[in-house]
Formats: structure tokens, sequence, C-alpha cells
């Protein structure tokens, strides 16, 4: 994502639509692993609750 959006903001040769579809792709990925560590967590903590 970093390099579409700076270059698209420093006025360099940049596509609009390729730095939108950078950071969508970008901010779906940090929502997956936002998601996968949240089943983690929850998976920790049902863990955790398990008498022995």
């Amino acid at each position: 994502m970093g390099n579409e959006a700076v270059g698209l903001l420093s006025g360099q040769d940049g596509s609009l639509h390729q730095a939108m579809i950078a950071m969508e792709e970008a901010s779906l990925s940090f929502q997956l692993m936002v998601e996968v560590r949240n089943k983690l967590l929850e998976s920790y903590q049902e863990v955790m609750r398990m008498q022995i």
C-alpha cells in the first residue's frame, strides 16, 4: 500500500485506482488478522475456563 499512496500524494505517476485497491487490500488484511487474533484469544480463554 505504501508505495502507491506515497506516489499518488507526492504527485508522481500514480493511479488513484491502484492506490485505493492497495489501501482496501491492506484494510481487509488487517481485519482478517484482528478476527484471527480474536478467535485465538477466545479459544485460549475457553481452555483456561475448563476444569481439570
